[in-house]
């Protein structure tokens, strides 16, 4: 089906040194920081090392996609993260176990609750938690959001892998700390791809044209040309004609840039493109490294519509490596059988019934009537 071909044979970027953090003692106490997601560059080798530590690998939490969403989107400006220590605060000693993104919800007549964060663009939702002290690090998030929230109040973590080993932990840690979960899933919408027939029948139209070839940028200057020509695939068509397009939107064009460069660093970050006889007609931005990653965007050349290019592309990709699997928006994979999408966790307090004194009934009526003589009055109606 084509020929498969790399941009560059080498990567020029160089990876960043961690910092060597000494280990805090297994029984450390873990305690919990609330902390603005812009403020967060302090400890990006700390949120990185987590990263790598997590229970289950998330791109879209790692430092490169969250503080590049923080500085350039405004849904992302008044985002928050709980962070997770255990160790002394202050110490040396202390080591992220967890990261937690969330959002104050400010209240006018009541006192602030603690909320989960969803955004479109969090393609996965799931929590940075350290695999090795991943059910200490959960008792220590419930208690620091229900110590930042009502009685009443719930917590969703939206885009939630109902199979992976995060839902699995936290139902059992919630259950021990008198948490309820519930669980609503998301309508997963799959990529509704021609016919292998069909797509092998325009490969060969394709073919007959030109050379076609399949080029995957793997060096830093030509990742951020791939992404110029995915841009300008987009914009060349219906999307840029009805001034929707990415490169028309600054912010938006800023964190994809911006975005791509970091977690290209990390090869978590690909870009394939579909070239024939040097014209670009299809692209795609995936995201993850390993057995999966997300599909982010995917454009093809509106010339070529009827020739399916970018279905075209993605076939291209799954024979390149048909051992790893593209997901979808809401957790579908692009190839497979999989029906269970990715879905929302609620978590609520289980309620308590404690025993009635005297002294809460009289508090109770003195609220009452404290509301009874601060209501409106009706409005004069005039006569």
């Amino acid at each position: 089906m084509g020929t498969i071909r790399a941009l560059a044979a080498t990567d020029g970027s160089t990876a960043t040194a961690l910092p060597n953090l000494p280990p805090p003692h297994p029984d450390a106490a873990i305690y919990s920081e609330l902390r603005a997601l812009g403020a967060c560059e302090a400890i990006r080798d700390e949120w990185a090392d987590l990263a790598g530590r997590a229970l289950e690998a998330n791109p879209c939490l790692e430092p490169g996609f969250a503080l590049a969403a923080a500085q350039h989107l405004v849904s992302f400006r008044d985002t928050e993260v709980m962070l997770l220590w255990q160790g002394n605060p202050g110490s040396e000693r202390r080591r992220l176990v967890g990261l937690v993104p969330c959002r104050t919800r400010r209240h006018l007549l009541a006192a602030d609750t603690l909320e989960g964060f969803a955004d479109p663009r969090l393609l996965n939702g799931t929590p940075l938690i350290d695999g090795t002290f991943a059910a200490p690090a959960l008792a220590a998030f419930l208690r620091g959001w229900r110590g930042r929230s009502h009685a009443v109040a719930t917590f969703a973590l939206p885009g939630i892998d109902p199979a992976g080993a995060f839902a699995a932990t936290l139902a059992r840690v919630a259950e021990r700390h008198g948490v309820a979960i519930g669980w609503q899933p998301l309508v997963g919408r799959r990529l509704e791809l021609p016919p292998t027939t069909r797509i092998a029948s325009s490969d060969e139209t394709l073919r007959d044209r030109g050379r076609l070839i399949l080029a995957e940028a793997t060096n830093q200057a030509d990742r951020r040309d791939a992404v110029e020509i995915l841009l300008a695939i987009e914009a060349s068509g219906s999307r840029g004609r009805a001034g929707r397009a990415t490169l028309q939107n600054t912010r938006e064009v800023g964190f994809l840039r911006s975005m791509s460069r970091e977690l290209g660093r990390q090869r978590l970050c690909r870009i394939a493109v579909l070239v024939l006889d040097e014209r670009p007609i299809a692209a795609a931005l995936t995201l993850g490294k390993g057995a999966s990653c997300w599909l982010y965007h995917g454009v093809g050349d509106e010339t070529y519509a009827e020739l399916e290019p970018l279905p075209m592309l993605l076939a291209m990709m799954r024979k390149a490596q048909p051992a790893r699997q593209i997901l979808l928006p809401g957790g579908l994979p692009l190839f497979g059988a999989r029906d269970e999408a990715f879905g929302t966790i609620a978590l609520t307090r289980h309620p308590r019934q404690r025993p009635r004194r005297p002294a809460d009934l009289a508090i109770r009526m003195r609220e009452r009537m404290a509301r009874a003589l601060f209501r409106p009055r009706p409005a004069a109606v005039d006569g």
